[in-house]
């Protein structure tokens, strides 16, 4: 998302709708540089050293996210979060940490904070609908990622929860009709994994993973994101 991201999954239409098909350490890091640019306009005159200080735990909770050290990730965060609480990036960076951990509630939190302070914070605004998704609900989810097409009908990302929505749904010829509107071959690996998806729905679990296969080849280790939603949804394709 996640970003996510699944989860995060997932920045400014110059960022994060162009870049959907980043792994969650790259996105994050993509969004370091908002980041580290609000620290100093939103603390209180840090000195050097508190700002060097700050790019250095968050780019230790990274590092946590990374090695799948969620604990590690939240209580760093945790600590950042009461040194700059305004920061829309931390905010949702926080609340991907609690999604891992699966405390939607702190988790939703956080992103409406994020929103609070940048409505347009494309990272949040997914993550929102996100939860949804991973709580399994999947209609609410579908009508949220819905919303958020008609501002971006060409997001891959979207097109791509949408339709795994639908498909969770038992809506297959909704699903076919978003398949048929994602680019191909796509800036990012959403659309051979929409033909997994539909495919794996159908019982052709070889042809499923002959499309991801296809996918793995060329965008590399760009279909984390992909791979990690399948989990979620518990398609195993091997």
């Amino acid at each position: 998302m996640g970003l996510t991201p699944s989860t995060f999954c997932a920045i400014d239409r110059g960022l994060w709708p162009r870049h959907t098909d980043t792994t969650l350490k790259t996105l994050f890091l993509l969004l370091a540089a908002i980041f580290f640019g609000t620290i100093l306009a939103d603390a209180q005159s840090p000195s050097a050293q508190d700002a060097h200080a700050l790019k250095l735990a968050v780019q230790e909770a990274l590092g946590d996210f990374d090695t799948k050290n969620y604990d590690a990730a939240l209580k760093k965060l945790e600590d950042i979060v009461a040194k700059v609480p305004e920061d829309p990036f931390v905010q949702n960076l926080l609340g991907a940490a609690y999604t891992k951990k699966k405390n939607f509630e702190a988790a939703e939190k956080c992103f409406d904070k994020a929103l609070e302070k940048q409505p347009d914070f494309f990272p949040a605004k997914f993550n929102k609908g996100e939860l949804l998704f991973l709580q399994r609900q999947y209609a609410e989810a579908l009508e949220y990622f819905q919303k958020m097409l008609k501002a971006d009908p060409r997001n891959e990302l979207l097109q791509f929860k949408a339709l795994l929505c639908n498909l969770q749904l038992g809506e297959k010829e909704a699903a076919q009709k978003i398949l048929k509107g994602i680019k191909y071959p796509g800036d990012t690996p959403a659309w051979y994994y929409s033909q997994a998806a539909v495919e794996s729905k159908n019982g052709n679990k070889k042809k499923a993973l002959e499309y991801v296969t296809g996918a793995k080849y060329i965008f590399g280790t760009k279909t984390e994101l992909f791979d990690e939603t399948f989990h979620d949804l518990g398609i195993a394709l091997r």
